[in-house]
């Protein structure tokens, strides 16, 4: 079984607080490691349980163990029940955040969209992506999760069509460069899922 196959159904046995902490160590470990700014983790229902309250109960102690701040995306107007019971976060590093976004190239993408490059803060940043969020999926996340502007602008003009390579995002600049990325994103996700495998069969051995 694949390496990630076998991390999440070892998971899905575990308390909710348990399978929050889980997740946040596989797929956030690129940020968590410093390889770049951000990840953008979807925490789905667990079972019976409220996931949005339990993140809202552990994210504090989670955040000071990973030493990662968080955006949790507002809810949609229109979300239904199951979507309710689901939580949308951003997971990042504030001094790399602000190094991918305070850049001419970032904000040559984000000023037209109403980002105020002029504060030079984080927050404020945080805040009109919310609120971009609320209205329609906005593709310049991808700034906040560390892709290369490039990237991200071609994305969007050319609405997710014609890229050279595809892996964590779409590559319309740099593919060498890019697929090293990803090998080192992927890397940090399969290690944190071996450890965690590892420490999960040794306890119930």
């Amino acid at each position: 079984m694949h390496i990630m196959q076998t991390f999440m159904t070892l998971i899905r046995d575990r308390d909710t607080d348990e399978y929050i902490e889980s997740l946040l160590a596989c797929f956030a470990a690129p940020t968590i490691r410093g390889l770049k700014p951000g990840s953008l983790i979807n925490l789905c229902r667990h079972g019976d349980d409220n996931i949005t309250l339990a993140w809202h109960s552990e994210k504090e102690e989670l955040l000071r163990k990973f030493r990662l701040e968080a955006f949790t995306f507002p809810p949609r107007p229109s979300c239904d029940a199951w979507e309710r019971n689901a939580v949308l976060v951003l997971l990042y590093r504030k001094e790399l955040l602000a190094r991918a976004l305070f850049t001419e190239e970032a904000a040559s993408i984000l000023r037209p969209l109403g980002y105020d490059h002029r504060a030079s803060r984080v927050e404020s940043c945080l805040e009109r992506l919310g609120e971009r969020f609320r209205e329609n999926f906005p593709h310049e996340i991808g700034l906040f999760l560390g892709y290369p502007p490039e990237d991200v602008r071609e994305f969007i003009r050319n609405r997710g069509r014609g890229c050279l390579a595809t892996g964590y995002w779409k590559v319309y600049g740099d593919v060498r460069e890019a697929k090293r990325a990803f090998q080192r994103f992927r890397r940090a996700e399969y290690d944190a899922a071996r450890s965690l495998i590892h420490a999960k069969l040794k306890s119930k051995s």
